[in-house]
């Protein structure tokens, strides 16, 4: 499946009392490829439906999961190991969410999902996270090829101490 970067597709706030709300889901593993596509078009149906204004979204991909986990259908314990793991950020109104969570409870197809109040505003970290003075100058003498200057015992204290929470 390809990758949808998080572009925003609405700008306008819809109303006063709307939220910018976040779906994270996992689809279970025993999905065949084709559908999945179905199943992220049936879901932001339900958003929109449900008064939801996508803003941005990710498709999903397959993920080991941290654990085992156990879904029952039709009566019958199915574990999976596996899983297909993608986003949804929409606008709506905190009282919408019930009903989204009534027909998401009921899905066959959903393992897991959660709900959460979050910002318009791209929060994902583009490139590397920015380095202080002295750790760019250790990662450039690395690259160099040299050895990171060793320091006194009473700078590597001093050093510690800043790390530590008292």
């Amino acid at each position: 499946m390809e990758k949808e970067n998080a572009t925003p597709l609405k700008i306008a706030s819809k109303t006063d009392t709307s939220k910018i709300y976040e779906l994270g889901y996992i689809l279970v593993s025993s999905l065949p490829d084709e559908k999945i596509v179905d199943e992220v078009s049936v879901l932001k149906d339900l958003l929109s439906a449900n008064g939801g204004d996508i803003i941005s979204s990710e498709d999903p991909i397959l993920i080991d999961l941290a654990y085992p986990m156990l879904k029952v259908v039709s009566a019958q314990r199915q574990k999976y190991s596996r899983g297909y793991f993608g986003w949804v950020k929409f606008e709506g109104e905190p009282d919408s969410l019930t009903a989204i969570k009534k027909v998401l409870d009921l899905s066959h197809t959903m393992l897991r999902y959660m709900i959460v109040k979050t910002v318009r505003e791209n929060t994902l970290l583009n490139g590397k996270m920015v380095l202080r003075q002295e750790e760019r100058e250790e990662v450039a003498l690395e690259d160099a090829g040299e050895e990171a200057p060793i320091e006194s015992g009473e700078v590597l204290d001093k050093t510690i101490d800043d790390l530590v929470i008292a």
